[in-house]
């Protein structure tokens, strides 16, 4: 993703387009792991583990990224929500998956039904196991 395609987007969320702004958000952009700040402070080791927890917090504040909570390993994923996807979450081995299969409109038409809300975004995880192993 290029240094002005960041900025804009950054720019769109009411953000001020600051390097490590920038390079989170790049990183994310470009990284299917759903890594943790950890990981992304491993990666990124110019950048504060205090920054990137709050470059992650605004970035989740302004919806440009999401946290994926994986109960099982008691730590908190981060992705990249640039096109709309939904995660399956591997319960034997924490893996997470994106996934965007499934077509949402029938979701969102009974959500809107239900509650008389405009829906304005979703954020779903299924879990799941090996058949073998179930």
């Amino acid at each position: 993703m290029t240094d002005q395609k960041l900025r804009t987007i950054l720019q769109e969320h009411g953000l001020k387009a600051t390097y490590q702004r920038m390079a989170v958000l790049e990183y994310l952009a470009t990284n299917k792991t759903h890594p943790t700040a950890e990981m992304i402070h491993g990666d990124l080791n110019n950048i504060s583990l205090a920054t990137v927890y709050n470059t992650l917090d605004k970035l989740i504040e302004t919806g440009l990224i999401i946290a994926i909570d994986i109960h099982d390993d008691g730590k908190r994923h981060f992705d990249y929500y640039g096109e709309p996807h939904y995660h399956i979450i591997n319960q034997q081995t924490s893996e997470i998956i994106d996934a965007d299969n499934f077509d949402m409109a029938p979701l969102f038409d009974a959500a809107r039904k239900a509650s008389g809300l405009n829906i304005t975004g979703y954020h779903i995880e299924v879990f799941g196991v090996n058949p073998e192993d179930s």
